[in-house]
Protein backbone atom coordinates (compact mmCIF):
# COMPACT_ATOMS: atom_id res chain seq x y z
CA UNK A 1 0.00 0.00 0.00
CA UNK A 2 0.85 3.86 -1.05
CA UNK A 3 2.65 5.99 1.67
CA UNK A 4 -0.42 8.08 2.94
CA UNK A 5 1.12 11.28 1.94
CA UNK A 6 1.89 9.62 -2.06
CA UNK A 7 -1.57 8.43 -1.80
CA UNK A 8 -2.75 11.88 -1.31
CA UNK A 9 -0.68 13.07 -4.10
CA UNK A 10 -2.03 10.61 -5.92
CA UNK A 11 -5.70 11.06 -5.56
CA UNK A 12 -5.23 14.94 -6.47
CA UNK A 13 -3.62 13.94 -9.46
CA UNK A 14 -6.82 12.07 -10.31
CA UNK A 15 -8.94 15.01 -9.74
CA UNK A 16 -6.29 17.34 -11.94
CA UNK A 17 -7.16 14.96 -14.56
CA UNK A 18 -10.56 14.81 -14.13
CA UNK A 19 -10.78 18.81 -14.33
CA UNK A 20 -8.48 18.66 -17.83
CA UNK A 21 -11.75 16.17 -19.20
CA UNK A 22 -13.85 18.92 -17.95
CA UNK A 23 -12.22 21.34 -19.67
CA UNK A 24 -12.40 19.56 -22.73
CA UNK A 25 -16.21 19.34 -22.79
CA UNK A 26 -16.22 23.47 -21.90
CA UNK A 27 -13.80 23.90 -24.77
CA UNK A 28 -11.43 25.43 -22.16
CA UNK A 29 -8.21 24.16 -24.15
CA UNK A 30 -5.57 26.10 -22.31
CA UNK A 31 -6.59 25.12 -18.92
CA UNK A 32 -7.27 21.44 -20.52
CA UNK A 33 -3.24 21.81 -21.21
CA UNK A 34 -2.35 22.92 -17.60
CA UNK A 35 -4.28 20.76 -15.26
CA UNK A 36 -3.14 17.86 -17.40
CA UNK A 37 0.95 18.96 -16.77
CA UNK A 38 -0.12 19.10 -13.11
CA UNK A 39 -1.94 15.56 -13.17
CA UNK A 40 1.23 14.64 -14.44
CA UNK A 41 3.81 16.26 -12.09
CA UNK A 42 1.82 14.83 -9.03
CA UNK A 43 1.64 11.50 -10.07
CA UNK A 44 5.37 11.44 -10.93
CA UNK A 45 5.58 12.82 -7.45
CA UNK A 46 3.30 10.20 -5.73
CA UNK A 47 5.51 7.68 -7.27
CA UNK A 48 8.60 9.41 -5.70
CA UNK A 49 6.77 9.99 -2.15
CA UNK A 50 5.99 6.33 -2.04
CA UNK A 51 10.04 5.40 -2.15
CA UNK A 52 10.65 8.15 0.79
CA UNK A 53 12.05 10.79 -1.93
CA UNK A 54 10.53 13.93 -2.05
CA UNK A 55 11.00 16.47 -5.24
CA UNK A 56 10.97 20.06 -5.29
CA UNK A 57 9.91 21.49 -8.54
CA UNK A 58 7.96 21.44 -11.51
CA UNK A 59 9.76 20.07 -14.51
CA UNK A 60 8.26 16.57 -15.89
CA UNK A 61 11.52 15.23 -17.37
CA UNK A 62 13.71 16.09 -14.15
CA UNK A 63 10.99 13.95 -11.75
CA UNK A 64 11.33 11.36 -14.08
CA UNK A 65 15.00 11.47 -13.89
CA UNK A 66 14.86 11.71 -10.39
CA UNK A 67 12.77 8.29 -10.49
CA UNK A 68 14.94 6.62 -12.78
CA UNK A 69 17.91 7.85 -10.68
CA UNK A 70 16.80 7.16 -7.30
CA UNK A 71 14.29 3.91 -7.61
CA UNK A 72 15.91 2.61 -10.53
CA UNK A 73 12.85 2.54 -13.11
CA UNK A 74 12.98 2.93 -16.12
CA UNK A 75 10.79 5.46 -17.68
CA UNK A 76 11.14 5.21 -21.26
CA UNK A 77 7.82 3.88 -21.65
CA UNK A 78 6.48 7.94 -20.76
CA UNK A 79 9.62 10.22 -21.85
CA UNK A 80 7.80 11.40 -24.78
CA UNK A 81 4.63 12.22 -22.92
CA UNK A 82 6.52 13.95 -20.22
CA UNK A 83 8.57 15.97 -22.89
CA UNK A 84 5.00 16.72 -24.35
CA UNK A 85 3.47 17.86 -21.39
CA UNK A 86 6.20 19.46 -19.38
CA UNK A 87 5.78 22.94 -20.98
CA UNK A 88 2.69 23.68 -20.63
CA UNK A 89 2.87 23.89 -16.90
CA UNK A 90 3.56 28.17 -18.15
CA UNK A 91 2.96 28.31 -21.75
CA UNK A 92 -0.61 27.98 -20.32
CA UNK A 93 -0.91 30.24 -18.22
CA UNK A 94 0.94 33.38 -18.75
CA UNK A 95 1.11 35.46 -21.72
CA UNK A 96 4.75 36.05 -21.47
CA UNK A 97 5.98 32.35 -21.60
CA UNK A 98 5.43 32.07 -25.44
CA UNK A 99 4.94 35.82 -26.55
CA UNK A 100 0.84 34.82 -26.59
CA UNK A 101 -2.21 34.62 -25.29
CA UNK A 102 -2.62 31.01 -24.02
CA UNK A 103 -5.85 30.50 -24.79
CA UNK A 104 -4.89 31.16 -28.43
CA UNK A 105 -1.82 28.76 -28.73
CA UNK A 106 -4.70 25.91 -27.80
CA UNK A 107 -7.04 24.04 -29.94
CA UNK A 108 -9.57 20.91 -29.11
CA UNK A 109 -7.16 18.46 -30.96
CA UNK A 110 -4.06 19.79 -28.88
CA UNK A 111 -6.02 19.62 -25.56
CA UNK A 112 -6.95 15.87 -26.30
CA UNK A 113 -3.38 14.81 -26.53
CA UNK A 114 -2.37 16.08 -23.72
CA UNK A 115 -4.97 15.07 -21.42
CA UNK A 116 -4.51 11.68 -23.17
CA UNK A 117 -0.90 11.69 -22.27
CA UNK A 118 -1.55 12.90 -18.79
CA UNK A 119 -3.85 9.74 -18.62
CA UNK A 120 -0.95 7.77 -19.53
CA UNK A 121 1.40 8.77 -17.38
CA UNK A 122 -1.30 8.42 -14.34
CA UNK A 123 -1.75 4.39 -15.80
CA UNK A 124 2.28 4.40 -15.83
CA UNK A 125 2.71 5.79 -11.98
CA UNK A 126 0.01 3.59 -10.50
CA UNK A 127 1.85 0.74 -11.07
CA UNK A 128 4.66 1.64 -8.99
CA UNK A 129 2.40 2.92 -6.00
CA UNK A 130 0.74 -0.80 -4.82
Amino acid sequence: MARREAEMWFRQAERDLAKAVNDLATGDWDSAAFWSQQAAEKALKAVLLNAGVAHRGHELLGIAETIRAELGVDVSEIVDDLRELTVHYTISRYPNAANAVPYELYDERRARDLVERARKVLEWSRRYLR
